[in-house]
């Protein structure tokens, strides 16, 4: 570099450090106009800033395992569906599934029907109800996911009636066990037997919030793969990991071929229709049109701020304009003006980028909170390096776009400009007004189609609050109970709920009450039925969503029947079985009315669409 070029660096510095006191002191001059300013861009950042973190977590930055682009999430049938029962696979076909195939390096599962709070830990202190979730042997491995404490699950653990063990999350290490080193070998009491600790799971790894969205897990238990376990049925949610050199049409090509292969060699199993995605589209993919909408409103939200702050700019340039005259006849060049005023707008922008910051920082820990929201990856929301950035860039963006209008009028500024300007009939104070009347056009117009669109978007989530859900939330509250390990036989556990319920129905104030094994809205599994006497054809036998529930269950769910009767306390073991179908099953058996269902037992009541 030579000394020519230094000088001219340090003269550039020199005049950027002058620009940059003028418009500290303008500002300082002009603060109730820099207040107001400051606010709005930082309204802008701050909401821009938000959704970008929103988006590069869950769209752009890679998921927090080893290689996730070598990920694939393995549904059955299809993975547009709410139906854990019509995605999840059978044990036997992961098993023949890992020999047979070609493409991946290894493939994993955990148990999709996991309940939340199954787990209940009574040891010393108070019980506490816990979320663990079943895992085969090789998910934490296939994931590239390594203990912080402890070790992996051994074989001998991962075999039907072997010794319990499990991992626990870093959530409830520290919370539980005040993040005891020396947790490995401790063994905790449950309901169903010990549990021995073999290891704790990083603070990097949260299953809840990519698998299971809404949920948050405590701990990892290891999930056998035996014929005691594929007799439950579909149950495994599957993750592979494919092969170096192995593409994913490659693995779908497979798929299609290993599926109807595997179904024809077990014709006693479910069906296996093995439908492959990557395991970031699996997760987020849903989510991407909907977050691409949200940013492009954002994106128009900026633009607002820009033609308003441009608005504000020309008006008050107005009252510069003997000034900025004045430097002009003193021999100010127009680049120099130029550079002025820009450099006022990328300050002024950059400090109301700070605010929004702020604002942005305070809007990620409040959507972090959010745990009701079902949104994947929603609780890793935080503002980090590449948010921080993305402030930085948007605030000189916004402040160049925002000040290049004001800049170029107060450039072509002159003397005598100035002074005709204060005429009446100035033909450059028409310019400028028309300059500005331009900028509130385009800011109304694009105030009118966030308006719009923000009417329409009330409008459809108002409708979605009118649906008929089948039931009345209203004064109603949910109970979890369960029998303990002391109650060996079913009746025994069945005489455990009938007390129970007396007990409740007793509480004054209650109305009615019932029992169910899951709530509406919950998780769902399927079943296969039909009507006595129908041939069906293949692909159309009928499917629906059992529940088991208790009499009084519809009188405390605000649910009417349609026909026939409720169930009693006559309902019981060795009398006649019986069913209530909702009106949708009661149509696709029997078009005429229900009159008997399959061998489960017969219709004798009809519940509303959405009981």
């Amino acid at each position: 570099m030579s000394l020519q070029d230094v000088g001219g660096g340090g003269a550039f510095l020199e005049s950027f450090r002058r620009d940059l006191d003028y418009a500290f002191r303008t500002m300082k001059r002009d603060y109730g106009f820099t207040i107001f300013a400051i606010l709005i861009v930082g309204l802008g950042v701050g909401a821009s800033c938000t959704i970008f973190s929103v988006l590069n977590t869950i769209l752009i930055r890679p998921l927090p395992f080893r290689d996730p682009g070598r990920l694939v999430w393995m549904a059955n049938h299809t993975d547009d569906t709410n139906d854990m029962s019509g995605k999840t696979v059978q044990v036997n076909y992961l098993l023949d599934y890992r020999k047979l195939n070609k493409s991946f390096a290894d493939l994993g599962a955990y148990m999709a029907f996991y309940g939340p709070g199954d787990a209940k830990l009574i040891g010393d202190g108070q019980p506490e109800r816990l979320t663990s979730v079943p895992v085969t042997q090789n998910f934490f491995p296939l994931l590239g996911v390594e203990p912080q404490v402890g070790r992996q699950f051994r074989a001998e653990e991962c075999v039907w009636n072997g010794p319990r063990a499990a991992m626990l999350s870093d959530g409830l290490w520290r919370r539980k066990f005040a993040a005891d080193p020396n947790i490995v070998g401790k063994v905790l009491k449950f309901d169903g037997g010990p549990v021995t600790i073999v290891g704790v799971l990083p603070a990097s790894f949260d299953f809840g919030t990519i698998f299971a969205p809404g949920t948050k897990v405590d701990m990892y238990e290891p999930f056998p793969l035996t014929t005691e376990t594929n007799r439950w049925g579909n149950t495994l949610a599957i993750v592979g990991r494919l092969k170096q050199g192995a593409s994913m049409e490659q693995a779908q090509a497979e798929a299609a071929i290993l599926g109807p292969q595997l179904q024809r060699e077990n014709p006693k199993m479910n069906e296996f229709d093995p439908k492959l995605s990557m395991l970031p589209a699996h997760v987020s993919g849903r989510l991407r049109p909907a977050l691409l909408v949200l940013a492009g409103a954002v994106g128009v939200v900026m633009l607002i701020v820009c033609a308003n702050l441009s608005n504000l700019l020309l008006a008050r340039s107005a009252a510069r304009q003997k000034e900025i005259a004045i430097r002009v006849a003193l021999g100010a060049e127009r680049r120099h003006l130029l550079g002025q005023i820009l450099t006022e707008s990328v300050f002024l922008s950059c400090s109301g980028a700070a605010l929004g910051v702020v604002l942005a920082f305070l809007g990620a820990r409040g959507l972090v909170q959010l745990s009701a929201m079902k949104i994947p990856l929603l609780a890793d929301v935080s503002l980090d390096k590449a948010s921080l950035a993305f402030a930085i860039l948007i605030a000189v963006a916004t402040g160049l776009l925002f000040g290049l209008a004001p800049a170029w009028s107060a450039s072509e500024l002159t003397l005598h400009d100035a002074l005709q300007d204060s005429n009446r009939g100035s033909s450059r104070g028409r310019g400028h007004a028309w300059m500005r009347s331009a900028l509130v056009v385009a800011e109304i117009s694009l105030a009118c189609v966030l308006l719009a669109g923000a009417g329409l978007l009330i409008r459809s989530f108002l409708h979605v609050l009118d649906v008929n859900l089948g039931f009345a939330p209203e004064h109603a509250m949910a109970l979890r109970i369960d029998p303990s390990d002391s109650y060996k036989t079913q009746e025994e556990k069945n005489a455990y709920f009938t007390e129970a319920l007396h007990d409740v129905m007793n509480v004054p104030g209650i109305e009615a009450a019932g029992l169910s094994d899951a709530l509406p809205l919950g998780w769902n599994r399927s079943w296969g039925f039909a009507a006595k006497g129908v041939q069906y054809k293949p692909g159309e036998y009928p499917g629906g969503f059992p529940r088991m529930i208790s009499e009084g269950y519809f009188r405390a769910m605000g649910i009417p029947l349609k026909a026939g009767r409720d169930f009693t306390e006559r309902d019981t073991k060795g009398a006649l079985n019986v069913i209530i179908l909702n009106e949708t099953a009661a149509r696709t058996l029997f078009a005429g009315g229900p009159t008997r269902a399959d061998s489960r037992g017969s219709c004798r009541g009809c519940a509303p669409h959405d009981a």
